[in-house]
Protein backbone atom coordinates (compact mmCIF):
# COMPACT_ATOMS: atom_id res chain seq x y z
CA UNK A 1 0.00 0.00 0.00
CA UNK A 2 1.37 3.30 -1.04
CA UNK A 3 0.96 6.14 1.29
CA UNK A 4 0.86 9.70 0.32
CA UNK A 5 3.48 11.72 1.77
CA UNK A 6 4.46 15.24 1.16
CA UNK A 7 6.99 18.14 2.65
CA UNK A 8 6.09 21.14 4.78
CA UNK A 9 8.14 23.89 5.01
CA UNK A 10 7.49 25.75 7.98
CA UNK A 11 9.33 29.33 8.25
CA UNK A 12 9.85 31.33 11.73
CA UNK A 13 9.86 34.35 9.34
CA UNK A 14 8.79 35.76 5.81
CA UNK A 15 12.65 37.26 5.56
CA UNK A 16 13.30 33.10 5.38
CA UNK A 17 11.31 32.39 1.67
CA UNK A 18 14.81 33.76 -0.32
CA UNK A 19 17.14 31.57 1.58
CA UNK A 20 15.04 28.27 0.57
CA UNK A 21 14.25 29.36 -3.02
CA UNK A 22 16.64 26.56 -3.91
CA UNK A 23 14.92 24.07 -1.95
CA UNK A 24 11.53 25.04 -4.16
CA UNK A 25 13.51 24.48 -6.85
CA UNK A 26 14.83 21.04 -6.00
CA UNK A 27 11.13 20.23 -4.93
CA UNK A 28 10.02 20.83 -8.28
CA UNK A 29 12.53 19.43 -10.32
CA UNK A 30 11.68 16.41 -8.56
CA UNK A 31 7.88 16.23 -8.45
CA UNK A 32 7.96 16.74 -4.14
CA UNK A 33 4.62 17.42 -3.00
CA UNK A 34 5.18 20.63 -0.98
CA UNK A 35 3.69 23.60 1.06
CA UNK A 36 4.71 26.54 2.98
CA UNK A 37 3.47 28.12 6.06
CA UNK A 38 5.01 30.95 8.12
CA UNK A 39 4.05 30.66 12.10
CA UNK A 40 7.11 32.48 13.90
CA UNK A 41 7.68 30.37 17.46
CA UNK A 42 7.87 33.91 19.58
CA UNK A 43 5.58 35.83 18.01
CA UNK A 44 2.87 33.18 16.56
CA UNK A 45 3.43 30.47 18.93
CA UNK A 46 -0.62 29.92 19.69
CA UNK A 47 -1.25 30.12 16.08
CA UNK A 48 1.68 27.49 15.68
CA UNK A 49 0.63 25.44 18.02
CA UNK A 50 -2.68 25.07 16.36
CA UNK A 51 -1.63 24.56 12.97
CA UNK A 52 -0.05 21.33 14.49
CA UNK A 53 -2.73 20.09 16.48
CA UNK A 54 -4.68 20.30 13.03
CA UNK A 55 -2.09 18.70 11.33
CA UNK A 56 -1.58 16.03 13.33
CA UNK A 57 -6.10 15.65 13.53
CA UNK A 58 -5.94 15.63 9.69
CA UNK A 59 -3.50 12.46 9.52
CA UNK A 60 -1.06 14.03 7.24
CA UNK A 61 1.90 12.04 6.54
CA UNK A 62 4.09 14.72 6.32
CA UNK A 63 8.16 15.59 6.79
CA UNK A 64 8.25 19.40 8.68
CA UNK A 65 11.43 21.30 7.41
CA UNK A 66 11.71 24.04 10.38
CA UNK A 67 13.42 27.00 8.81
CA UNK A 68 14.99 29.87 11.68
CA UNK A 69 17.61 31.65 12.24
CA UNK A 70 18.56 33.07 15.69
CA UNK A 71 17.76 31.46 18.29
CA UNK A 72 16.36 28.80 15.93
CA UNK A 73 13.32 28.14 18.72
CA UNK A 74 11.02 26.85 15.76
CA UNK A 75 12.11 23.40 15.62
CA UNK A 76 12.29 22.12 19.14
CA UNK A 77 8.61 24.02 19.87
CA UNK A 78 7.53 22.00 16.37
CA UNK A 79 8.96 18.50 17.19
CA UNK A 80 7.44 18.80 20.86
CA UNK A 81 3.98 18.69 19.11
CA UNK A 82 3.84 16.58 16.61
CA UNK A 83 4.76 12.95 15.86
CA UNK A 84 6.08 14.07 12.68
CA UNK A 85 9.91 13.58 11.19
CA UNK A 86 11.61 17.69 11.97
CA UNK A 87 14.00 18.65 9.83
CA UNK A 88 16.10 22.10 11.59
CA UNK A 89 17.17 24.12 8.80
CA UNK A 90 19.77 26.83 10.17
CA UNK A 91 19.60 30.66 8.21
CA UNK A 92 23.02 32.24 8.24
CA UNK A 93 21.94 35.44 10.00
CA UNK A 94 22.73 37.87 12.70
CA UNK A 95 25.80 38.46 14.24
CA UNK A 96 26.94 35.05 14.36
CA UNK A 97 25.89 34.00 10.53
CA UNK A 98 23.48 31.26 12.17
CA UNK A 99 26.24 29.17 14.14
CA UNK A 100 23.54 30.01 17.15
CA UNK A 101 20.85 28.75 15.29
CA UNK A 102 22.69 25.58 14.13
CA UNK A 103 23.61 25.07 17.68
CA UNK A 104 20.20 25.83 18.75
CA UNK A 105 19.05 23.19 16.95
CA UNK A 106 21.90 20.55 16.85
CA UNK A 107 21.78 20.79 20.67
CA UNK A 108 18.35 19.88 21.73
CA UNK A 109 17.81 18.50 24.96
CA UNK A 110 17.06 14.49 25.04
CA UNK A 111 13.28 13.41 24.19
CA UNK A 112 13.61 16.39 21.44
CA UNK A 113 14.71 14.41 18.21
CA UNK A 114 14.58 16.94 15.55
CA UNK A 115 17.68 16.97 13.46
CA UNK A 116 19.42 19.38 11.38
CA UNK A 117 21.48 19.82 8.57
CA UNK A 118 24.87 21.79 8.09
CA UNK A 119 25.38 25.53 8.09
CA UNK A 120 26.98 26.52 4.06
CA UNK A 121 25.49 27.47 1.14
CA UNK A 122 24.08 24.21 0.02
CA UNK A 123 21.53 23.87 3.47
CA UNK A 124 18.24 24.58 1.67
CA UNK A 125 19.18 21.87 -0.94
CA UNK A 126 20.33 19.41 1.38
CA UNK A 127 17.23 19.77 3.67
CA UNK A 128 15.31 19.06 0.28
CA UNK A 129 17.57 15.68 -0.15
CA UNK A 130 16.74 14.83 2.97
CA UNK A 131 13.40 14.90 3.01
CA UNK A 132 13.08 13.54 -0.29
CA UNK A 133 14.26 10.66 1.31
CA UNK A 134 12.17 10.41 3.86
CA UNK A 135 8.84 10.78 2.18
CA UNK A 136 10.42 8.01 -0.68
CA UNK A 137 10.92 5.78 2.02
CA UNK A 138 6.49 5.38 1.71
CA UNK A 139 6.83 4.93 -1.32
Amino acid sequence: MRVSMKVITIYGSKSDLPFMEPAREYFAQNGVEHEEVIYSAHRDLPALIEYLKELEESGTKAVLLCVAGLSAALPGVVVMNTQLPVIGVPVPCGPLNGVDALLAISQLPGGVPATTVGLHKKTPVNAAMAAHRIINLAK
